[in-house]
């Protein structure tokens, strides 16, 4: 949980970076086709296995999702709302996939994790109000939060997937499913890459890397060993890790009142995951043990049935 949200966070500068030289259309092409290549060669050797024909109208649904719509949304929202605002406003995805894995998936977060789920809210809001994010248009900010809620989305059909397939095997197919579309704009993207300094072509190289690739095999895993609105819980913690990269990279400072709400949200995420004793068995297990252990995936260790 810990590596997810330092990966995703580190987004937020490495977006207001590339920014400087790549279109949003270009920074997805670059982005998604980086992580393509980068697990192309566990797709020769066997490591990613071969998707189902059943499943592809769901991977799809996942990669068109959470890699075309999440990343162009976002890096659009980006050009008119500052980095740590932006955070935030994705910080609401938890709220989006609590209602979607209610309405979808059935899961039931319990008193907990819909009290962890308020309080980080609360923190998020705080985070937001204290002006440590900075502002925005109403329209960028508007798109950031579309981007939020085609993240969720994108968790929600990506769960019953991690049942046959290890968190690898979602990465090459919604990778590869988001960048489809975007190939109309894969020229142009070619010539910026030629115009654009180093500075703002690591930073892309970075999201396809540390952001997608790494990131989304330590998400996998968390989104494997709970259910979707709790695991999501993670994404609160995000923000803080953008607003702490910021100040670390970049130099900008959050406001005291920042640095509140970013412990508020902490305490929320900790809240989400208290474990209430019952008389029947819990488990963390979101769902039934998969049927295959790929690379990157958690099926390895032993996992007790899932009970609802």
């Amino acid at each position: 949980m810990a590596a997810t949200a330092i990966l995703w966070g580190s987004a937020f500068p490495a977006i207001r970076v590339a920014l400087d030289g790549y279109e949003p259309t270009a920074m997805a092409v670059l982005r998604l086709a980086v992580a393509v290549v980068l697990l192309l060669p566990f797709l020769f050797t066997g490591r990613i296995s071969r998707l189902r024909r059943g499943d592809v109208l769901r991977m799809a649904g996942f990669g068109l999702t959470g890699m075309t719509a999440y990343q162009l949304l976002l890096y659009a929202g980006e050009r008119h709302v500052e980095g740590g605002t932006a955070a935030m406003l994705v910080a609401t995805s938890p709220v989006f996939a609590t209602v979607l894995g209610m309405l979808v998936l059935r899961e039931r977060p319990g008193a907990w994790g819909v009290g962890g789920l308020l309080v980080a809210l609360t923190g998020a809001l705080v985070v937001a109000m204290s002006g440590g994010g900075g502002g925005g248009s109403r329209s960028g900010m508007a798109m950031v939060v579309l981007a939020a809620a085609a993240q969720a989305t994108s968790f929600i059909l990506q769960k019953p997937l991690l049942r046959r397939y290890s968190g690898m095997d979602c990465i090459f197919y919604g990778s590869l499913f988001g960048l489809v579309p975007l190939l109309f704009f894969a020229p142009k993207a070619a010539s910026q890459v030629a115009a654009a300094g180093w500075q703002q072509s690591t930073a892309v190289a970075w999201l396809g890397l540390g952001c997608t690739v790494l990131a989304f095999c330590t998400w996998s895993r968390v989104l494997e060993a709970a259910t979707a609105s709790t695991s999501s819980l993670v994404l609160y913690a995000v923000p803080v890790a953008a607003l702490a990269l910021d100040a670390a990279l970049m130099g900008v400072l959050p406001s005291p009142l920042a640095a509140v709400g970013g412990l508020i949200v902490l305490a929320g995420v900790g809240v989400a995951a208290i474990r209430r004793p019952s008389g029947r068995s819990r488990v963390v297990a979101g769902s039934a043990p998969r049927e295959k252990a790929g690379a990157g995936g958690a099926a390895d260790a032993p996992k007790a049935p899932a009970t609802r």
